[in-house]
């Protein structure tokens, strides 16, 4: 799908590519091993294209790229949520994660997660530390999706 609008995005070094990944694409679940590898995906598809974008010797500053990473917004798909701090990680009603979308393409921004006060979280423990620190620190927040019948 990027093929049919990049190129005229490029002949006219103006657009913006907004994919929606997860925070399922920075780490695996446990219950979710498709749907992690189609959110890890997305994520290097985007990181792939701001790299070509990055090199192209044309100079196409003026395309941007925002990828969203979502922790659980409620929109029926996870139906068995497992969240042990609820107030720190609590899932996202649809409007107001897409209010929280809308404004990130609007200031710019490359990579945003949602709530946004997971952003540090994703920095830092899962691309970071160790893996098997960063399986530590799931397992203390004992967050995932419990399979479904």
């Amino acid at each position: 799908m990027i093929q049919a609008f990049l190129p005229n995005m490029m002949a006219r070094n103006y657009g913006h590519i907004v994919a929606m990944s997860s925070m399922a694409g920075l780490m695996g679940i446990r219950n979710l091993v498709p749907y992690c590898g189609s959110k890890y995906a997305v994520r290097g598809i985007m990181e792939s294209l701001a790299v070509e974008l990055r090199d192209d010797p044309r100079g196409l500053t003026g395309i941007k790229l925002t990828t969203i990473f979502p922790y659980i917004v409620d929109t029926g798909l996870c139906k068995h949520p497992r969240i042990r701090f609820q107030k720190l990680m609590k899932v996202l009603d649809a409007g107001e994660a897409a209010d929280m979308i809308v404004d990130a393409v609007r200031r710019e921004i490359v990579e945003m997660t949602l709530p946004p006060e997971l952003h540090y979280m994703n920095r830092f423990i899962f691309r970071l530390l160790p893996f098997q620190a960063a399986c530590t620190w799931n397992d203390f927040f004992n967050t995932g999706v419990d399979a479904q019948d």
